[in-house]
This record gives structure tokens, sequence and C-alpha cells, in this order.
């Protein structure tokens, strides 16, 4: 989790062509679809965000889970209502609560 919420810091902290380079390369596999599901699902918001044409990867086969699921943190956080999950996380299966990603 402390990787994701890297990435959406790093990705906030760019704009425009600088944001997309960032999001450009495929990271390797986590080894968990679940995340490697989240990962895409972060750029893909982030870059939509801007405008920013989407990398390939982002719409892979193995970036989308077949049935929803929660990133599983801790066993005790509620599942997010639709309304909360961020669209590029819910169209990939992952939920995922939007104020999991805000700045503070």
């Amino acid at each position: 989790m402390r990787a994701l919420l890297q990435l959406n810091d790093n990705l906030l902290a760019e704009h425009g062509l600088v944001r997309g380079i960032l999001g450009l390369a495929e990271p390797e596999s986590t080894g968990d679809v679940v995340w490697d599901a989240a990962i895409a699902a972060l750029v893909a918001w982030r870059l939509s965000a801007e405008g920013i044409p989407l990398p390939a990867w982002v719409d892979q086969q193995g970036r989308f889970l077949a049935r929803p699921q929660t990133l599983e943190v801790d066993p005790a956080d509620p599942v997010p209502p639709r309304s909360e999950v961020p669209d590029e996380f819910a169209e990939r299966g992952v939920l995922a609560w939007r104020d999991t990603f805000a700045s503070v």
C-alpha cells in the first residue's frame, strides 16, 4: 500500500508530459492480480485526469479482475460503496476508497 500511495503522490506531483512519462513503463507484476489491477487503475486515473493518453499496459487483460475485490490491507475496513470508488478502479474491479489517495 505504501508503494501505491507513493506512486499516487509521484503522479500528482507532475503534470502533462512528465506525468505521462511516469506512467509509460509497465511495472513488473506484484504477483497478486488485485495489486496489479490497482496499479493500472491508479495510473489510468491520474493520467486521465489530465487528458493524457493511457499506455497500453493499463488495459491489458491481466489488469482487470473477474470479480470486484478490495485491497485487503485491513480486514476491518468496510467495502466502499461504488460512489466512493474512482471509476478507473471500479472498471478494473478494485474496490478502493477514493479518500485513500487524498494527499494529507
